[in-house]
């Protein structure tokens, strides 16, 4: 018995492909950057999965009327949206693992490059399941890239109207994972689940990778699980100064940070300044690592 289980160990082993060249990671981030829409964004995505070679389906949904938009936006002028999915394994339960891959439109109608939110955690995802297509997992892994997460998270919803009927254990969200050293972490209201919760900070320590919980993350495509009470956490990574002036600004009010002193990462995002430039190869090949032994441990969840 030691000598099979040593055997499929190693057969495991040498089929796992190798982790991509930090490079890598770093172009694969700029072709979504250099779109000028999201439709080429969506581009950019499918052509990345055809490279990896991961069959995925394209699941399309209407809108009524364009988007609404914040203040500091304009509406994206699109009447659909589409969710990309990618399946690896079978079973009737499945764990969804999501990021989105849109950008947001400013309020200068113009497109932000999204190079920190979110190309850089759609391409990690995308090398996660290529490591992960051949292993046999506990559960089925769905991955999911999507559509219009920044015109209100309508992306998710319509994923979740579409597969009402489907047994998810669990979801992972992944938003905000360009550069770092520091995990950021959390579940949605409705989705916080004790087990989920103690497998992550395992997964932290097994890793050897620096993990700070928050009580809730901003908002992202996790929320629309944690409604339907789906056990969900939303991760990011980021230095550890900044991950650490997050937590204060959401749970402490700003206590101990100068006045008026805003966190570098919010200084970026949904600006001009969300750039190739702001990437950290480094930070998104650790968000892949620890991404890949998540969602190993989360499959044997039972």
């Amino acid at each position: 018995m030691l000598l099979v289980t040593m055997l499929a160990a190693v057969a495991l082993t040498q089929a796992a492909p190798a982790p991509p060249p930090p490079g890598d990671l770093i172009a694969d981030v700029r072709t979504l950057s250099a779109a000028s829409d999201n439709d080429a964004r969506f581009d950019a995505v499918t052509a990345l999965l055809k490279r990896q070679g991961l069959p995925f389906t394209v699941e399309t949904f209407s809108l009524d009327k364009p988007a609404a938009a914040s203040p500091d936006q304009t509406p994206d002028p699109r009447s659909r949206g589409r969710n990309i999915v990618v399946s690896i394994g079978d079973g009737a339960e499945q764990i969804v693992v999501g990021a989105h891959y849109d950008a947001k439109w400013m309020a200068d109608k113009t497109l932000s490059h999204g190079a920190v939110d979110n190309a850089a955690s759609s391409v990690m995802l995308v090398h996660a399941a290529a490591a992960l297509r051949r292993e046999r997992l506990g559960r089925r892994v769905t991955f999911v890239w999507f559509d219009l997460e920044e015109s209100g998270l309508i992306g998710s919803t319509k994923y979740l109207e579409t597969h009402a009927g489907d047994r998810i254990a669990a979801m992972l969200n992944y938003d905000i994972n360009g550069y770092g050293n520091t995990v950021l972490f959390g579940p949605p209201a409705g989705g916080a689940d004790p087990q989920l919760l103690r497998t992550m900070l395992e997964t932290c320590a097994a890793e050897t990778i620096d993990c700070l919980r928050f009580d809730g993350m901003p908002p992202s495509d996790d929320r629309p699980f944690g409604a339907r009470k789906i056990p969900t956490l939303s991760m990011a990574i980021l230095p550890a100064a900044e991950a650490h002036q997050i937590w204060l600004v959401l749970h402490a009010k700003g206590a101990g940070l100068a006045p008026g002193f805003i966190p570098p990462i919010l200084a970026t995002i949904h600006t001009p300044n969300d750039v190739p430039e702001k990437l950290d190869a480094n930070g998104i090949a650790i968000a892949r690592r620890l991404a890949i032994a998540l969602i190993r441990r989360v499959s044997e969840i039972r």
